[in-house]
Order: C-alpha cells, then structure tokens, then sequence
C-alpha cells in the first residue's frame, strides 16, 4: 500500500480518501485506475494504490479475496490514524475486475465501492467458479454502504448485465467493449469509454461524500 505520487496534499490533511485496487495483471498504473487517480486528485481527494506483488495466478481464490479484505481493513485504519482528533474524512475505494469480489466485505464496513469490470460470471480458469454474490444468492449479505457503481463493457465475458442490475441500478455499459473497456481495433471508442468511465467515477465520489 502507498500514496499516489501525483497527491496535492498530506494525508493528515485529506477529508476524503480513494483506494485504488488492481485486477489480475492490470494494475493501478494502467489507465481506468490511473486516470480515476488523476481525476479524484484534481477534485479534492488522497489517493492510496495496492500493489500487489504475488503471482495470483497460484494463489487459491479465497486467499486472495482475504488478503484484499484485509488490504482496505488496514487502509481504513490507517486513515484513522491520520485523522486523529479531527473528523474522519469521506472514503472510498475502487476496485477492477479481481479486487471487485470484495465488495461485500467494502459494504459491510460501510463504504463506497465503485466496480470497474466487476465479475459477475465466472473465468473458464476459475475451479471454484467464484462470482460477486447479488440479492438472490445462498452467500450474499447487504451492506451499509450506498449502491455501487458499476461500469462494463458488455462484450465481457466476465460480465452479467442481469446479475449486475440484481445488486444494484447504477450501471454503465459499454458497447463492444472488452474486460478492460476498449473496443480492440477501434482507440476512438477506448479513449471515449475511458474518458466516460473517469467522469462516472468522480461523478459517484461527488455523490458519496456530500
């Protein structure tokens, strides 16, 4: 866990807090979570990233969605500790595609989550065919947090516009779009998307930290 080097501020001083959390091979430098970054910063927020250094690949699903929890556990307490005396500032995290499975964990602390390429239906990889559970499952529990944002490409095969409308209703879908939302062959419509995406992410922040 470590500060983004663009923030314009200490932490001590921060009133609002994002996480940045990376999926399996994408990191926070890759651009939804890096220009998400950017943007949070300019409109008033501290952002913190997670990297993660382990080879996911061998690493059984549930340990890793532990490891994740106890990622924004430690995150939330350390923020705390920056606030001291003072009131807590407003948090919020944003996960993409691997770290959005904890988004029931993010929602039982009572905090926002924004989704970017959530996985709503399971890899062919995947042996324990693990998915965000939705109203409706045996395993899923609501939170006190607000309703997630949730954007996506829906040429995702990882992504499920009914399951993702099931836990909740703010949804933006991407054309043609893939797990990373760009449209291969076609940097007009990424760049668009991203562009979209981005404004959406600040737009949630706004709204959550009123």
């Amino acid at each position: 866990m470590r500060a983004c080097r663009k923030n314009r501020m200490r932490a001590t001083e921060a009133t609002k807090r994002v996480l940045l959390m990376p999926g399996t091979g994408y990191t926070c430098d890759r651009p939804l979570l890096y220009y998400a970054a950017l943007a949070l910063i300019q409109d008033g927020w501290y952002a913190d990233r997670l990297d993660v250094n382990a080879d996911l690949s061998k690493t059984p699903a549930r340990r890793i969605f532990a490891m994740l929890s106890d990622a924004v556990d430690r995150w939330a307490d350390t923020v705390r500790a920056d606030a001291g005396e003072c009131d807590p500032p407003h948090l919020l995290v944003i996960g993409k595609s691997l770290s959005t499975f904890i988004q029931p964990h993010v929602s039982g602390l009572g905090i926002p989550m924004a989704l970017l390429t959530p996985v709503f239906s399971p890899a062919d990889f995947d042996p324990a065919r693990s998915v965000i559970p939705v109203p409706g499952d045996d395993d899923y529990r609501p939170g006190t947090a607000p309703a997630p944002l949730i954007c996506a490409g829906d040429a995702d095969p990882l992504y499920d516009s009914s399951r993702a409308h099931r836990l909740g209703g703010l949804i933006h879908e991407y054309p043609d779009a893939n797990h990373s939302i760009e449209v291969p062959g076609d940097w007009r419509a990424s760049a668009d998307y991203l562009s979209d995406v981005v404004g959406n992410v600040v737009a949630y922040a706004r709204s959550v930290s009123r």
